[in-house]
């Protein structure tokens, strides 16, 4: 693998991916198994823009952008009245046996449309708000993200599940949350998100990340979604991870977040310090731990090269801070505890939270469905709604 994102990613219509604030919405999956989801924004009486997103193939990607070109500027009973002829005669050289892809991405219109109709008697309260636009009374100015690197000096200790947990638990308090892997040489999000065979695509915009709308509110990038085969091992040293990671924090199309969480390799080698450097005084640090001195040891390290980068630390996370049986649901301390915390203390950092091992974080990982989602309203699923709200309100002075 020597080619960089923009070389690897798929080129895409210019009216792919999500409007902001739309007037109607929908989203279907057809007899093949391709989902799309198609925007829109309008009146009554006549569609204003429209957009739409596929997971499916080539065909499927023309259809939905066929179809989203056609109805701009149309008025809204001449779109439902719209067939799949229609459609066809300014598409060329379509596969017949695609046929469903026009099928489909109709339908959605429809669907679409709908939305828009109920959604407009319904009145303006019921109109969607982007977050980014709210009037926020806390210490997030609207349009303006906090970048959070989660980091270690010790690998295992569970970085990526307290990443991917933390960005949904602030999802889930309604903010705009990105996610991005810079973990090149073992990527996991895409494991724990079910996103085995997604393609990265190439918008008019910049690079399009993975929208997970509806369940989980969020947006993803990884090296992972850049490989031919989940297996196959990314050989490179600094210069090209440097350039990937460049362009994964300057040439996605994230749109307006609060929040984009950064989830890190171990250590204070290349990926964390270009990262560092390439953000400057704009990224923070949650550092993860377990509460045995051989971890508190290297995250010590961590926290030093933070305040070598002049990088605020908001606070500590103790994982793995004893077990649940999963029988009796008792919590048993089978490594030493606390260490988290008194390591928060010593250098005078907030500490967030514990959080403890339980046999269903494997279960719900290897599922691809993030814990606090699988186990939601469970006291882990709470403390990590808790560690998001400390996050929310904390501004580390270290």
């Amino acid at each position: 693998m020597d080619k960089t994102v923009k070389e690897r990613v798929r080129e895409v219509p210019a009216n792919f991916g999500p409007l902001r604030k739309p007037d109607g919405n929908a989203r279907q999956t057809g007899i093949c198994g391709d989902t799309l989801e198609m925007w829109l924004t309008g009146n009554a009486d006549e569609i204003i823009s429209a957009s739409f997103i596929t997971d499916g193939c080539h065909a499927s990607m023309r259809a939905g952008a066929a179809v989203a070109s056609r109805v701009e500027g149309m008025k809204v009973q001449e779109a439902k009245a719209l067939q799949d002829d229609d459609i066809l005669k300014n598409l060329d050289n379509f596969p017949q046996d695609s046929l469903h892809c026009i099928t489909l991405a109709l339908m959605v219109l429809r669907s679409a449309l709908a939305d828009m109709e109920i959604r407009a008697a319904k009145g303006p309260e019921h109109q969607v708000v982007d977050v980014s636009d709210r009037s926020k009374s806390d210490n997030t100015p609207p349009g303006k993200r906090r970048t959070i690197m989660v980091m270690s000096g010790k690998g295992g200790v569970g970085k990526s599940t307290v990443a991917v947990n933390l960005a949904l638990s602030l999802a889930a308090k309604g903010f705009k949350v990105g996610l991005v892997d810079v973990d090149i040489h073992g990527p996991s999000i895409p494991t724990m998100l079910n996103l085995p065979d997604v393609t990265v695509m190439n918008a008019a915009d910049g690079i399009q990340p993975v929208i997970l709308g509806d369940m989980y509110n969020l947006e993803v990038m990884s090296i992972g979604f850049l490989l031919h085969h989940a297996d196959d091992p990314v050989v490179w040293r600094g210069p090209l991870k440097n350039s990937l990671i460049e362009q994964f924090l300057n040439d996605v199309a994230w749109g307006p977040l609060d929040y984009l969480i950064i989830d890190c390799p171990p250590g204070t080698g290349d990926e964390p310090l270009s990262v560092a450097q390439q953000l400057k005084e704009k990224a923070e640090a949650v550092l993860v731990t377990t509460p045995q001195q051989v971890a508190t040891v290297d995250v010590s390290r961590s926290i030093n090269f933070c305040r070598q980068m002049e990088m605020p630390v908001v606070g500590i996370v103790e994982n793995m801070s004893g077990f649940v049986c999963p029988h009796c649901h008792t919590t048993t301390d089978i490594f030493r505890t606390g260490g988290g915390k008194k390591l928060a203390e010593k250098y005078k950092v907030p500490f967030l939270g514990s959080i403890p091992i339980d046999s269903s974080f494997g279960i719900s990982g290897d599922a691809g469905m993030p814990y606090v989602q699988r186990f939601n309203g469970s006291p882990i699923a709470q403390t990590y709604q808790s560690i998001a709200e400390a996050l929310h309100t904390t501004r580390s002075k270290s």
